[in-house]
């Protein structure tokens, strides 16, 4: 295989998803919710172990079991215990779950950094597809269910009023999140994926006017990772989805530097 074709895909396939995950990561952080994308993303290590086990395609074990804890966790109960420690208890047992199934399974113990990490650089042509074709569905729909979304990441008293419709917009918030990070695992892996939600957004908040601007500057940002990562992992030999994850990092860095010159300038 000609190294320019796994290479294109490689950074089509991320550029493509880190640019669908800048919308999701706005919201994520103005819920201040993190969390829930960490363990949505254990959750998806085991739907990927169990997707082995039975034969399935592990991607769509992954999607299948996110997208499952993420209906799960909407629903998650905040009497006996809190809410947010519900969710992390899903998804470290989860985790666990996922460690043990894949140790069962000995073909594929090589294989378990690239469960962690990502390996962005097997990108098949289908796998492609699939991702582009995800990333592409999540901008749509974050798009078109954006006001509601945005509503019910005010929280609060706004959240309450809405009564149905904010649970709605709760339960499509975390569907969005489960399939992004389904799909992230290929590319950066379980353990960076949370990462590349929240660092874009973040980097993109100083220098945004609106709650829009913010989303799409998060998602041009997060798609600037992609190909400066892996320039530097070609360039470097070191592991292409962490060099993303880095990219974003140094991204995010020369932002919070240009945010303060651009304050101390105007003080």
């Amino acid at each position: 295989m000609p190294i320019d074709d796994f290479l294109w895909r490689a950074m089509l396939g991320a550029a493509l998803l880190a640019a669908a995950c800048g919308p999701i990561g706005c919201l994520v952080l103005w819920r201040r919710l993190a969390y829930v994308g960490e363990s949505v993303a254990h959750i998806g290590l085991l739907g990927a172990a169990l997707g082995l086990l039975l034969g399935v395609d592990a991607l769509l074990g992954t999607a299948a079991l996110a997208i499952v804890a993420a209906l799960v966790m909407a629903r998650a109960p905040d009497r006996i215990i809190p809410a947010g420690t519900f969710v992390g208890i899903v998804g470290h047992m989860g985790l666990a779950l996922g460690f043990v199934v894949l140790a069962m399974l000995e073909t594929v113990r090589a294989d378990l950094l690239g469960y962690l990490f990502g390996d962005v650089l097997a990108l098949t042509p289908r796998a492609l597809y699939g991702i582009a074709g995800v990333s592409l569905a999540v901008l749509a729909a974050t798009a078109l269910l954006w006001w509601p979304l945005l509503r019910s990441a005010a929280g609060g008293e706004i959240a309450s009023a809405e009564g149905h419709g904010g649970r709605f917009a709760r339960t499509g918030f975390l569907v969005l999140v489960a399939v992004v990070v389904a799909f992230g695992l290929k590319v950066v892996g379980a353990l960076l994926i949370v990462a590349l939600i929240i660092i874009p957004p973040a980097a993109a908040r100083p220098f945004a006017r609106s709650p829009e601007a913010m989303a799409v500057l998060a998602a041009v940002l997060g798609a600037l990772a992609a190909p400066v990562g892996l320039a530097a992992a070609y360039l470097s030999d070191a592991p292409a989805g962490p060099s993303i994850v880095l990219a974003a990092g140094a991204i995010f860095a020369l932002s919070a530097a240009l945010s303060r010159l651009a304050r101390d300038r105007v003080a």
